[in-house]
């Protein structure tokens, strides 16, 4: 939990002491640009013959000791608070010159999975996928800083009909080649070929399957070995982007071990037969977990691996495909519905990414793989840098060049809603100017600048703040709200769309607000806002995976 001088918290309670009825969402920061706060009071309005102005003056009275307002007015049915900019800047200062962060935070002991990725070891990871893992990793960040215990998890399918068609398709087509993902890749599309000439080659695979899930050791073997090469290649695509994952679970080991059994037994009285296939069912739709053989289905294994993190995990978190929102609810149905388990469950559902040539899959080959992104990220950047920043040895270009590529790629895909389908565009994410990161890491490098020339100055946070210096100050004490809004709403973009704002207010405040040319007194009070503001930016750029730079 984050740890601040919270004065929202503090004026709602007392507001509430004076009008019971309130609630806390009725007292919320003003997008309208009349106040900092505002209480919706038309609650209060309806009871009686009640002006505005009559509670404004009463919450007046009441509050006329709190040294953190400054000033009370009216708006239609709001009561608008203006907040003391000197005791914002104050709260701010005392935590980042105390613990080096603002907000400050509390260990929460609940433990938290996020599961992310998890696709397919059938190809490289791609532009169209990679949307989740960015998704994910942000999520693990935010409620890491938010306090929270937090472990990554990727779930491996090597039990399903495609590894099990790139096992047979590796087979048959590609033994003479060395086990590269490259190869792999190759034999599983010319599988996928293969089989829409002549569907009677699916009758290999349903063999393959059937020896499979008979716990034939060879074939379980081989079919892992062939996942691994594969899974092996996606991580080092997640590496390339700061992403890591803390844990691997194989569905092969839910059949070995028993633990898909075992959801069938528990689910026994629930189960319906189809011909000899299982299933459960819910307002008419039947959710199949064994096919007519008896050999288990993904549904029946990912139930399986749902059971075994709510054996070790407080809060769930699934980051899917929009083309999984119905097979989320057949999960909750059974977990909540029919195994009766108390932990909290929470999917969020994401559209994918494309480029402008269109949608991709990795069976038809027609794919641009998220390491041919990064390099074009890469190649883009430079181009960008060596205009910029000719003088620099060519070590310094690639290390800049680098860190603005991929928290371009990321900052790119997180800033958007996830629900929304988006296509990757090159000049927006790679703007200097533009709603972009290096947008960010440009300010981010400008306020490293000024500390550096301002060498050892002493610096100060009281004073009297401007009305050219407040709106920065108050925006950097935002953070805290925003942060949690992020971590309970699962939602990266409200940091990434916060980091543009105070990127925004910060370049006013710059160019209205000389600081190294400042007179003693406003010199050491702006270099104070600006080194919070640094604090500020770096820990959120984090967050949503931009690497800043002290210097670009």
């Amino acid at each position: 939990m984050l740890l601040f001088e919270d004065y929202r918290k503090r004026l709602t309670e007392s507001l509430k002491s004076i009008y019971p009825d309130i609630k806390d969402n009725d007292v919320a920061p003003d997008k309208t640009g009349h106040a900092d706060l505002a209480l919706r009071a038309f609650s209060l309005l309806r009871k009686g013959d009640v002006k505005i102005e009559d509670v404004a003056s009463r919450i007046t009275v009441a509050l006329s000791g709190e040294d953190y307002i400054d000033s009370i007015t009216t708006s239609g049915g709001y009561v608008n608070f203006i907040l003391n900019t000197g005791k914002l800047m104050e709260a701010i200062s005392s935590e980042i010159y105390g613990t080096d962060r603002y907000p400050d935070v509390f260990q929460d002991p609940e433990r938290v999975s996020v599961e992310h990725t998890s696709t397919n070891p059938t190809g490289p990871i791609h532009i169209g996928r990679i949307r989740n893992s960015i998704i994910g990793d942000s999520i693990f960040r935010i409620l890491s800083r938010y306090g929270y215990r937090v472990t990554t998890q990727y779930f491996v399918n090597d039990s399903g009909r495609q590894v099990v068609s790139l096992y047979v398709g590796y087979r048959k087509f590609g033994q003479n080649d060395s086990l590269t993902t490259e190869n792999l890749l190759k034999a599983y599309q010319r599988m996928h070929r293969e089989v829409e000439a002549d569907p009677s080659l699916e009758k290999e695979v349903d063999e393959a399957i059937r020896q499979y899930e008979a716990g034939k050791p060879e074939v379980m073997d081989d079919i892992r070995k062939i996942c691994s090469v594969i899974l092996g290649s996606i991580n080092e695509t997640l590496e390339r982007l700061g992403i890591r994952i803390d844990d691997y679970t194989w569905e092969s080991d839910l059949i070995r071990n028993g633990d898909v059994d075992k959801i069938l037994e528990s689910l026994e009285d629930e189960l319906e037969d189809e011909g000899g296939a299982k299933y459960v069912s819910s307002g008419g739709r039947k959710m199949f977990l064994t096919r007519n053989d008896g050999t288990s289905l993904y549904f029946s294994r990912d139930i399986a691996y749902h059971q075994y993190k709510m054996d070790n995990f407080d809060w769930i978190i699934d980051i899917l495909g929009e083309n999984h929102k119905e097979h989320a609810g057949h999960i909750r149905y059974v977990i909540k519905d029919l195994l009766h388990r108390d932990g909290r469950l929470d999917f969020v559902f994401y559209s994918y990414v494309s480029l402008e040539s269109g949608k991709m899959t990795t069976r038809g080959g027609n794919i641009v793989t998220a390491d041919e992104l990064l390099d074009r990220a890469i190649e883009e950047s430079l181009k960008i840098v060596r205009t910029k920043r000719p003088e620099l040895p060519e070590s310094d270009l690639m290390r800049i060049a680098l860190a603005v590529a991929t928290s371009a790629v990321r900052f790119h895909i997180v800033k958007l809603n996830s629900n929304k389908q988006m296509v990757f565009k090159w000049a927006e994410a790679l703007s200097l100017e533009g709603d972009s990161a290096p947008f960010i890491m440009y300010s981010y490098a400008r306020a490293a600048s000024i500390l550096r020339k301002a060498g050892s100055t002493e610096i100060k946070t009281e004073g009297n703040f401007s009305h050219l210096e407040s709106p920065l100050v108050k925006k950097m004490y935002e953070y805290a709200y925003v942060l949690h809004d992020a971590a309970f709403g699962l939602k990266p973009e409200a940091i990434a769309n916060y980091l543009l704002e105070l990127t925004r207010t910060f370049n006013d405040f710059y160019t209205n607000c000389p600081v190294l040319n400042a007179d003693i007194n406003d010199r050491s009070r702006r270099l104070a806002i600006v080194k919070n503001f640094k604090n500020i930016v770096k820990d959120a750029a984090y967050l949503v995976g931009i690497n800043v730079l002290e210097e670009m």
